[in-house]
C-alpha cells in the first residue's frame, strides 16, 4: 500500500504473531522498496510489518489515520504485535501503540515531541538539550502549523515499552528526561554508543533473539537479553576503543583480547584489524607502559598465525633486536620506505606490506639517532633532498634524517632499556618536522610539535635467534597484576563483566 508520503510493507511468516517496524531518519530512499529488519524476518520466515516513509516526517501526516487501519487489519490474526523503532521510528512504534494493540514496544533514543511551540515551553536547560544538534533544520524541514501538539502522552502507552539510549548524549539524554515524566518505561542504557543504537545491535540473531524474547519473555527479561548483545557487540568494542584506546590502552587491549578469545561474533574483524593493536602499542609507550606494548605485539602475532596454521605450541619467549628499533607514528603506523616513489609512509601491517617497501629502523650511532633501512644486509641512512627521500651510505651526511627526544634522556644510556622505548621523538627536517596522517601520507614541512608529530620506537622481534616453544596460556593479566592497584574504573568493570 502505496500513499503519498508512507509505504506499508508486508510479509506473512509462519509465526503466531507479528512485527510491526519504522524506520530511522535518512532511510527515504528505500522506503519503496524494503523496511527496516526485512531480510531477517524473510530468513527466520517470521510475520512482518514495515511502514516506511518518503519523506522524514516523523509520521506525521494526513495519511496516517488510513495506514493504521490497515495495519489493524492484517494483524487482526496475530496473537500478539511487537513494534521495533529506532530514531525517528521509534516516535510512531511509541504513539500508535496502543491503537494498533502492541504487545511490547522497543524504541531505541526516542524523541518526545518535534514541536518548537511545545519545545520551547520547557526550561532553558531541557530546551537547549531538545533542540541540540541539528534539531533546528529539521523542525524548519518538517514541522507545519497543521502538526501543532504532535507528541508523546500519558495515555499512548502502558507498562510494555523499553527504550534504549546513550547516556552521555545530550540530545537524547533530554528527550529522554522529558519522557520519564510522560510516561513509565523500563530503560537499557548504551554508553559511548551514540544515537545510533541500532548498530550495538545488528545481527540477524540478535534481532531474532529480541523479537522471540519481546513475544515471550517478561520485559525484564528483554532489557537484560538487550544488555548482555551490546556488551558483546563487535560495534561497541569497536566505539569502546575509539573512547579509550588514548587514555585506557591496556584495558582496550584486554577488551579486544576477551573479544576474540572468546570467538564472539565479529571476532576475526577484530583479529585482522592489525592498526587497532598497532595503535595500542604506541598508546602504550605514550603512557610510559612499554611491558604493555610488547604484550600487543605478541599477543596479536601469535594469535594470527596459530589460526592459520592451528599451531599452539608458538614461541612465548621471543627474542627481539637491540641493535635498530621500528618506528611508529601516533596513529600506530609503521614506517616504511617506498623504493618506487622515494618517500616515506606510513603503514599499519604487521605482516606484508605495500610493494617495492622495506621497513625503516631507528638505529643509534653515537650519540645520534639515525633514520635507517637495511638492504641486502647493508644500513643506509635516509636523508631529505629536492622533495625525495633518497638512500646515502655515509653517516656524514649532513642531511640525514635524525630522531629528537622530545624530553631530556632520564637514565645513562635512553636507547636501551629492556629493549622498549619510553620517549617519544620527533624527526626535524629542512622544511620543519615530519608528521604522519591517518592515511599514512607523511609530510616534512609541518610547524608544530604536536602528537601528530611525534613517533615512538618499538624493538622488533629477531626472527634470526633460536626460540623455545611451549602452549600458549600466557595472559596479560598478570603483567597488569604486578603494577600498582588502582581503583576499579570503568574499563576495569568492563573487562570482568560477563
Amino acid at each position: 500500500m502505496e500513499g503519498k508520503e508512507l509505504v506499508l510493507h508486508f510479509h506473512e511468516g509462519n509465526t503466531k504473531y507479528c512485527v510491526l517496524t519504522f524506520p530511522a531518519r535518512l532511510e527515504t530512499q528505500h522506503a519503496r522498496n524494503t523496511f527496516f529488519g526485512e531480510s531477517i524476518f524473510k530468513k527466520y520466515n517470521i510475520s512482518s510489518i514495515g511502514l516506511t516513509t518518503k519523506v522524514d516526517n516523523w509520521y506525521i501526516c494526513d495519511e496516517m489515520d488510513g495506514f493504521i487501519q490497515k495495519i489493524k487489519t492484517i494483524t487482526e490474526k496475530y496473537n500478539k504485535i511487537v513494534a521495533i523503532g529506532p530514531s525517528m521510528g521509534s516516535y510512531p512504534a511509541i504513539k500508535y501503540s496502543k491503537i494498533l494493540n502492541v504487545h511490547r514496544i522497543l524504541a531505541l533514543a526516542p524523541k518526545w515531541t518535534i514541536d518548537p511551540d511545545l519545545i520551547n515551553l520547557e526550561d532553558d536547560n531541557t530546551r537547549k538539550g531538545l533542540l541540540s544538534g541539528n534539531m533546528h533544520d529539521i523542525i524548519n524541514r518538517v514541522y507545519t502549523e497543521d502538526k501543532k501538539g504532535h507528541c508523546i502522552e500519558e495515555n499512548d502507552v502502558e507498562d510494555n515499552l523499553i527504550v534504549c539510549y546513550d547516556q552521555h548524549s545530550e540530545l537524547d539524554r533530554s528527550n529522554i528526561e522529558k519522557l520519564r515524566t510522560v510516561i513509565n518505561f523500563e530503560e537499557v542504557l548504551f554508553p559511548y554508543c551514540g544515537h545510533e543504537i541500532i548498530q550495538q545491535l545488528k545481527g540477524s540473531e540478535n534481532i531474532k533473539n529480541i523479537v522471540h524474547s519481546m513475544v515471550c519473555d517478561d520485559i525484564k527479561t528483554t532489557c537484560r537479553l538487550l544488555s548482555k548483545i551490546r556488551r558483546s557487540h563487535k560495534t561497541k568494542i569497536s566505539r569502546y576503543y575509539d573512547v579509550a584506546q588514548e587514555r585506557h590502552p591496556v584495558y582496550c587491549f584486554l577488551m579486544l583480547k576477551k573479544f576474540i578469545d572468546g570467538k564472539l561474533p565479529g571476532y576475526k574483524d577484530f583479529l585482522f584489524r592489525q592498526h587497532f593493536f598497532s595503535g595500542l602499542m604506541d598508546k602504550s609507550i605514550r603512557k610510559k607502559m612499554p611491558w604493555a606494548a610488547k604484550d600487543v605485539e605478541f599477543y596479536f602475532r601469535n594469535k594470527l598465525i596459530s589460526k592459520a596454521s592451528e599451531n599452539r605450541h608458538l614461541s612465548t619467549e621471543p627474542s627481539y633486536r637491540s641493535d635498530v628499533f621500528n618506528i611508529t607514528d601516533y596513529h600506530g603506523g609503521r614506517l616504511e620506505y617506498s623504493l618506487r616513489d622515494e618517500t616515506l609512509f606510513a603503514s599499519n601491517y604487521f605482516f606484508g606490506s605495500r610493494d617495492f617497501a622495506i621497513n625503516v629502523f631507528a638505529k643509534k650511532i653515537r650519540s645520534e639517532i639515525f633514520l635507517v633501512t637495511i638492504f641486502d644486509g647493508q644500513t643506509f641512512y635516509l636523508h631529505f633532498k629536492d622533495g625525495k627521500i633518497l638512500l646515502s651510505n655515509f653517516a656524514e651526511n649532513v642531511s640525514l634524517l635524525k630522531l629528537s627526544p622530545t624530553s631530556p634522556p632520564q637514565q645513562n644510556d635512553f636507547f636501551y632499556d629492556n629493549n622498549f622505548m619510553k620517549d617519544i621523538f620527533r624527526v626535524v627536517t629542512p622544511q620543519g618536522y615530519m608528521m604522519s596522517m591517518p592515511n599514512g601520507h607523511i609530510v616534512f614541512n609541518s610547524s608544530n610539535t604536536l602528537a601528530w608529530e611525534s613517533f615512538t620506537l618499538h624493538a622488533p622481534l629477531d626472527e634470526r635467534a633460536p626460540v623455545q616453544t611451549r602452549n600458549i596460556q600466557k595472559d596479560v593479566k598478570l603483567a597488569i597484576s604486578e603494577k600498582p592497584k588502582k581503583k576499579a574504573g570503568l574499563f576495569s568493570r568492563l573487562i570482568s563483566s560477563k
